[in-house]
This record gives structure tokens, C-alpha cells and sequence, in this order.
């Protein structure tokens, strides 16, 4: 008849497991936080309305300043249709681009800048706004930052985790394997 082994004997400890489950725990939180950190980043990206035009006038007088790109917004589903001063540089937008302010759905129109600090005559379809132009690059970086820290962090702290816990249950039970046949 065979004699149970305590379990104190047995090596490595348990006390592994817990450390597996700590890593696997630890690596899932990291990924929620960076998650958090990326959404942040990607949200600070998006400046707010330096401008906005609510009311039935089409046409405003608006103080710029040099070495700033600016973005015109309208209303989504607006005619997309703006008028500048002088002196103001349009360039275009490669991509639509839209974000939502105060329940309302607002789309870039065009990107433009000045050369010299002062103010300017811009006619766009009411309601219209301007703020600084979206950092897209950010926009994009972020997301997909928090994205793969959502992901790929939990997976691999439960990768790691079920490692050290598969290693330490089976070298546990090779040392009782031993324990019992030299007793």
C-alpha cells in the first residue's frame, strides 16, 4: 500500500500557480490600460471648433493665424461647398473625416492655412465651424495602438501564464513519480 505524499515535499512549490495566474492577470490589465492610453491619444487628436457659425448666416469673419492648418466643417450631409478670402491656401482633404460635437455629426470640407496672422472671410454652408485640422496619423496610432494592446498583451500574459502552470503540473507530478518509487 502506498503512503500519500505531502504535498510541501513536492517541487517546484505551488506557489507557481499563483504566479502564473498573477502574470496572466498583470498582462490582461496592462492591455486594458494601454487600451485606455491609445483611445485617449486618438481622441486628443481631434482638436476642438475654434469657430462655429449656428446661425442662418453663410458668410463670417474669422481671426487666423500663420503656421496653423486649419479644417472647415459642416454639417454632414451638407452641400461640401466653401468660399475663402485672399490669402487664404486651401488643400484639399485626401479622406472624409467625421466626428460628432454636442450630438451633432460634423464633416471635414477642406483643409487650409494662412500666411499672415489675421482675419479672414469664410462662407460656407450654415451651420459650418473651424478648428485646427485633425492629426490623422495620431488618430490612427492610437486606435490601432489600444487595439493591439487589447489584444495581443492579454493573450500573451495568458500564454505565459498557462506555460508556467502546464511546466510546473508536470514537474510536480514527475517528482511525486519519483518521490513514490524510491519510497
Amino acid at each position: 500500500m502506498s503512503h500519500p505524499i505531502d504535498p510541501g515535499r513536492l517541487r517546484p512549490r505551488r506557489r507557481w500557480y499563483a504566479a502564473a495566474a498573477v502574470i496572466a492577470v498583470l498582462f490582461t490589465a496592462v492591455g486594458v490600460g494601454g487600451f485606455v492610453v491609445g483611445i485617449v491619444s486618438a481622441t486628443r487628436s481631434i482638436p476642438p471648433f475654434e469657430y462655429r457659425n449656428d446661425g442662418p448666416q453663410a458668410e463670417a469673419t474669422v481671426q487666423l493665424s500663420a503656421g496653423t492648418r486649419y479644417a472647415a466643417w459642416e454639417l454632414e450631409g451638407s452641400t461640401d461647398s466653401c468660399s475663402f478670402d485672399q490669402g487664404i491656401t486651401t488643400h484639399g482633404t485626401k479622406t472624409s473625416f467625421t466626428v460628432t460635437r454636442d450630438g451633432r455629426d460634423w464633416q471635414r470640407v477642406t483643409d487650409f492655412s494662412v500666411a499672415t496672422d489675421g482675419a479672414y472671410q469664410i462662407s460656407c454652408g450654415p451651420p459650418f465651424a473651424i478648428g485646427e485640422a485633425p492629426e490623422l496619423g495620431q488618430l490612427a496610432g492610437g486606435l490601432t495602438g489600444g487595439i493591439l494592446a487589447l489584444t495581443a498583451l492579454p493573450c500573451l500574459g495568458v500564454t505565459i501564464g498557462g506555460i508556467i502552470a502546464l511546466v510546473t503540473g508536470l514537474r510536480r507530478s514527475s517528482h511525486k513519480r519519483r518521490l513514490l518509487g524510491g519510497a
